[in-house]
């Protein structure tokens, strides 16, 4: 079982400017041993002869054909432009002489 001290509770809240009760604190110690413990449960496992896994799951993942499309999206984008002159997006000026 790993520990964790009050006392590192403590400076890790402290460090982290988080004011704790000492209730709190213990609960903290407890909650924080309980994940590191999970941490060491996992790494107690070989994995190394395990191919390594895309996904999880043994699902394909559909795809589409990769076909070039030629579409001029000038006039969509000119259109849902605030304000548009002569094929150009008009924007405010921003740097001043």
């Amino acid at each position: 079982m790993t520990n964790i001290s009050i006392d590192t509770v403590f400076k890790t809240a402290n460090l982290a400017r988080i004011d704790l009760s000492e209730e709190e604190a213990k609960q903290l110690q407890e909650d924080l041993g309980n994940i590191l413990n999970l941490f060491s449960t996992l790494n107690r496992e070989e994995i190394s002869s395990l191919p390594a896994l895309g996904h999880p799951l043994e699902y394909s993942q559909p795809l589409r054909d990769d076909v070039a499309q030629n579409r001029d999206l000038a006039a969509v984008i000119e259109r849902n432009a605030p304000l548009a002159e002569d094929g150009f997006i008009t924007v405010p000026k921003v740097i001043q002489h």
